[in-house]
């Protein structure tokens, strides 16, 4: 069996949402948001997830697209420079938290049991794939806490 590069599956969320998920590495140049979230009553169309800046835009059913005001975050900072300019990466930020976890006490947001759950749900969309079924997912996992943007800067101030 050989990896697929060129995925859509339609996902339903334990709490009812549902998401058309598509992904493609066979796509160099497109003209469309990486990340569009439609709701009942509007659009949010999300930067690049590869990176952590970027602009977030939004609308509703009867306004123009507009940018949403820039979240100061510490990982929102560029500090890479690519051929499209500088960009944010702070890709070893979730490291960073399971160490610093692992040194307070305290859970870590890479948790064994949201990566098992990642693993579960990108393996059962395969299986969907090959079956032509839906497939329930085995695990499940808490959401975790969202890195507030002083957590960020308090983490990137410990590096120092």
């Amino acid at each position: 069996m050989t990896t697929p590069t060129t995925i859509h599956a339609l996902m339903e969320f334990e709490n009812g949402a549902t998401v058309t998920f598509n992904a493609s590495w066979d796509v160099w140049k497109h003209g469309h948001a990486p990340i569009e979230l439609y709701g009942e009553e509007g659009t949010i169309f999300v930067p690049d997830p590869n990176f952590f800046g970027g602009d977030v835009m939004m609308t509703n059913r009867n306004d123009a697209v507009k940018k949403l005001p820039k979240w100061e975050h510490a990982f929102a900072v560029p500090n890479q420079q690519h051929a499209q300019g500088m960009m944010a990466n702070y890709r070893a930020s979730g490291l960073a938290d399971m160490a610093l976890g692992i040194l307070e006490g305290r859970p870590h947001r890479c948790s064994l049991e949201l990566s098992l759950h990642v693993i579960d749900v990108m393996t059962g969309i395969l299986r969907s794939g090959e079956t032509g079924r839906f497939v329930a997912m085995r695990t499940t996992c808490e959401r975790p806490e969202a890195l507030s943007p002083a957590q960020a800067k308090a983490m990137l101030a410990r590096k120092k």
